[in-house]
């Protein structure tokens, strides 16, 4: 690596501009005629590069023999002729020991540099190394990794090279446009462009968040369109080597014989993300990156429709990103490796996170938008405690196998201030309401992915703890108050007739505080009367206790921002789906949800993801896809899914035919929006993507039970890293007494009311209990037995039943005794009356009888 940093270094004469490289200085820096070993075939050269076909060890002596080379060559450097290349003595010394710091130190962490930096000051004392630096304040001391060497040939800190982001005064910028220039970006930016002008490979390594992928993006749109493509391929553990070539396949087109590049001639750069992550067979092959290497070292590789016919492909240059190697996470092949200069992506210093944040933060609370003064002091003050609260929680708070999603990145600030920044001065007009605020949207980021009611203890202890050493105990009193911030709590204005054709009619979205739940509560059952009114088919009953209301304000929170997506974890029954539609539905977006079936597979799955990016790309329709763990029948699913979550580019989910539709109904929005930009295939593409980007949600609704959950996240990154999560607890006793409430307040029970409200509290108690239980009873056995809303609501609607059941079994038996008593006393009445008529007959019997022996009395 050593060399390519020469190599991008010096400059040379070519007889290409295009190609940034020649011979000709290198070869006065390296060819001595004196030397023992110049013109020596079987010497390699000093400035030679290690080619794929060499093994590790001779690689290794190559890059011995370049050191001696180089030194040779800087100390003859004198008796050449350098005045046609505009560089002295002095050039080249710094430029070797440039080339030495990055080609040995790329791999460091923080404190592996000032190490190194110690052992040369201490070890190599030739050296022109860079001035030292005391530490100042904000500042850490200077290292030689902060320096780089100027047009001069002098020393010179890479803050000299910094430029500036001006964050608009009155508008507010797209959010994920926004690159604040800090010396750790723009060293890599320099390193990468060195490397990547020579047409040679680079990859970046680095924990997430470490803008990794953003830089190098942003590396690859500073080449010319007219002849320069660039292309974005991101890995997952399920990528296989047949989607790889299948995806440069359709990136080139024939140009002659078997040779193959890119469209019009140009050059093209294919960027793979997450290079790491294919997964490594029993064998301990990781076989997708073979044909990576293979096509990086062999420049192309074997055509898959004749066999045995190998397709060579020029113009194309591969550069990568990739996690650091550890705790799950995969290393690649020495042999793909070796092909690539590699750099480490650092955590930036605490005074380059300040400045990122600094710059978001003043920007937009500034005084032409009308925030007052003590606001303005205080979000100066909100930076280093937003840092200082982010250090100490992913120091205490480490990943582990149970909490393997307890990774706290960039990424995580970022989210945090983009909640900040949403904001207008008529809502935040005093300094408790700008802390409430920070405290609502640090805690929405931070606290509610934990498991745990102890971690979320501990997080608001140190939040009130850090709050009271940065800025005071006053604040402190401040962040005490609890409410949340929603954007649906005011009304649409009311129409007078006199409004334009353009007027905005729809609800205003004001992102303000709600300091009462009973407020709160009430808008939201006039939402969900609304849902069942306009939403046929799909009516909802939910109950609107604190949780239930808490967790819809988390998922609107997240979705009311561009690219705002969330991964809700929680057991069957918690309300996911039912809280995300209505959030959804008070967003003004519409739900989407793919319809499983016998035949259902990845090539409908694709359909189904093709007509959510028209939707959204296309006519601008806001759209939440809510995906649940129910909904992966085929694995491959995630692969799709971990591509739209992390870059959004799916490779030929279109078709030429739908692309060239694609671009033919987008071009006019695109000229309006944009007219001054070159209308080509790829910059409309591009809008697209983006438009997709900015309307599509994606929602996950997953389970935490078992293992294939955080099997998934690891082997899928982004279905974590992409997503707000939002973890859900198990609903407390108040909620379960509710839910009851709820459900029993119409169902008729013959009782009295004060007994009707013990039972409904018994209902809640019973379902406690159990949980409880459950709990201890996993801690005894390690035998996890899952007690779920769902079964709770099973356990009312049982209960119900039963009752139901019961009620007119019961009933049933009463009316077969009244109708028994009934008959009986109709019998007894009969009796009644036969006894009467009895009576009456046997008088006149007796009658008769007396007159019969009056007869015979007569006769005789």
């Amino acid at each position: 690596m050593m060399i390519a940093l020469l190599e991008g270094l010096i400059p040379q004469k070519q007889d290409d501009e295009e190609s940034g490289i020649g011979e000709g200085n290198i070869k006065k820096i390296s060819e001595n005629p004196e030397s023992d070993t110049a013109g020596d075939p079987n010497v390699p050269d000093p400035l030679a590069v290690t080619t794929g076909e060499d093994d590790e060890e001779e690689g290794a002596g190559r890059r011995a023999s370049s050191l001696t080379g180089l030194t040779i060559g800087i100390e003859t450097a004198e008796e050449e002729d350098l005045s046609s290349c505009n560089i002295t003595k002095n050039h080249l010394q710094c430029f070797y020991t440039f080339a030495l710091i990055w080609g040995l130190g790329a791999l460091l962490e923080l404190e592996g540099r000032r190490k190194f930096d110690a052992f040369l000051r201490d070890k190599v004392v030739k050296l022109d190394l860079p001035p030292s630096q005391a530490a100042s304040s904000g500042q850490l001391a200077s290292t030689i990794f902060d320096f780089v060497v100027s047009s001069e040939g002098k020393w010179q800190h890479w803050n000299t090279l910094l430029g500036k982001y001006v964050y608009p005064e009155y508008s507010t910028p797209d959010y994920s446009s926004i690159l604040v220039p800090i010396v750790e970006n723009v060293s890599i930016d320099y390193l990468v462009n060195l490397i990547t002008k020579q047409g040679k490979a680079v990859l970046l390594i680095g924990e997430q968040g470490s803008a990794k992928t953003v830089m190098m993006k942003a590396n690859m749109r500073k080449a010319n369109p007219d002849t320069h493509l660039g292309r974005t391929f991101n890995f997952s553990s399920a990528t296989s080597p047949y989607q790889f070539q299948k995806t440069i396949e359709s990136y080139v087109e024939k140009r002659m014989g078997n040779t193959f590049g890119p469209s019009g001639g140009r050059k093209m750069t294919v960027f793979i993300d997450d290079i790491n992550l294919p997964e490594i067979n029993e064998w301990g092959d990781q076989v997708t990156n073979e044909i990576v290497r293979q096509a990086m070292d062999m420049k192309g590789f074997y055509s898959l429709e004749k066999p045995g016919e190998f397709s060579t492909i020029v113009d194309v240059q591969f550069v990568a990103a990739m996690g650091q190697p550890g705790g799950g996470r995969n290393d690649i092949p020495s042999r793909l490796k070796r092909q690539f200069s590699i750099f480490n992506c650092t955590i930036p210093s605490d005074a380059s996170i300040d400045k990122i944040f600094r710059v978001i933060g003043e920007g937009h609370y500034n005084a032409k938008r009308g925030f007052c003064q003590e606001v303005r002091d205080l979000i100066k003050e909100i930076v280093p405690l937003t840092r200082i609260l982010w250090q100490r929680t992913r120091v205490h708070l480490l990943p582990t196998p149970a909490k393997f999603h307890y990774v706290f990145n960039l990424r995580d600030l970022s989210r945090i201030w983009q909640g900040i920044v949403g904001t207008l001065s008529t809502v935040i007009d005093s300094q408790s309401v700008l802390i409430v605020l920070w405290k609502h949207e640090i805690t929405r980021v931070f606290s509610d992915r934990f498991t745990s009611i102890d971690d979320k203890e501990w997080f608001n202890k140190e939040l009130l703890s850090t709050i009271t050493d940065v800025l005071g105990p006053t604040y402190c009193k401040m962040a005490e108050l609890g409410c949340v911030f929603v954007d649906f709590m005011r009304d649409a204005p009311e129409p007078t007739g006199e409004e334009g054709e353009d007027a905005d009619m729809e609800l205003p979205k004001v992102y303000e505080p709600v300091l009462k739940y009973g407020e709160l509560r009430e808008r939201l059952d006039m939402f969900l009367s609304q849902y069942n009114e306009m939403v046929r088919g799909a009516g909802m009953d939910l109950v609107f206790f604190p949780d239930a209301m808490l967790h819809l304000v988390k998922i609107s929170r997240v979705i009311r921002h561009p690219r705002g997506n969330v991964l809700l974890v929680g057991v069957g029954g918690s309300g996911k789906q039912s809280l995300t539609k209505l959030a959804s539905f008070i967003a003004g977006y519409k739900t989407f949800q793919i319809t499983l079936s016998r035949s259902y597979n990845v090539a409908n799955f694709l359909e189904d993801i093709k007509l959510l990016y028209r939707t959204c790309g296309v006519q601008g329709k806001g759209t939440t896809f809510i995906f649940t763990d129910l909904d992966i029948k085929e694995e491959g699913f995630l692969e799709y899914l971990n591509n739209v979550l992390s870059s959004g580019i799916i490779s030929n989910l279109f078709t030429r035919d739908e692309q060239a539709e694609i671009i033919s109904e987008l071009t006019p929005a695109m000229k309006r929006e944009n007219p001054k930009r070159t209308l080509t295939q790829e910059n409309v593409m591009e809008y697209f993507l983006n438009k997709t980007a900015q309307n599509l949600h994606v929602v996950l609704c997953f389970s935490p039970v078992g293992e294939k959950f955080r099997n998934r996240a690891l082997r899928f990154p982004a279905l974590v890293s992409g997503c707000t999560i939002d973890w859900f607890q198990p609903w407390p006793r108040d909620a379960l007494v509710l839910v009851a409430e709820h459900f029993l307040t119409d169902f008729e029970i013959a009782c009295t009311a004060s007994v009707k409200k013990e039972l409904v509290s018994a209902l809640g108690s019973i379902q406690d209990i159990v949980s409880g239980t459950s709990a201890e009873y996993f801690q005894r056995f390690r035998r996890a037995m899952h007690v779920t809303p769902k079964s709770y609501l099973n356990f009312i609607g049982g209960y119900k039943n039963i009752y139901q059941q019961k009620k007119k079994e019961l009933g049933e038996g009463a009316e077969r005794m009244d109708t028994g008593l009934a008959k009986l006393d109709e019998a007894s009445e009969s009796v009644e009356c036969l006894k009467q008529d009895l009576a009456e007959m046997e008088q006149e019997l007796q009658l008769a009888s007396e007159k019969a022996e009056r007869g015979v009395a007569r006769n005789s």
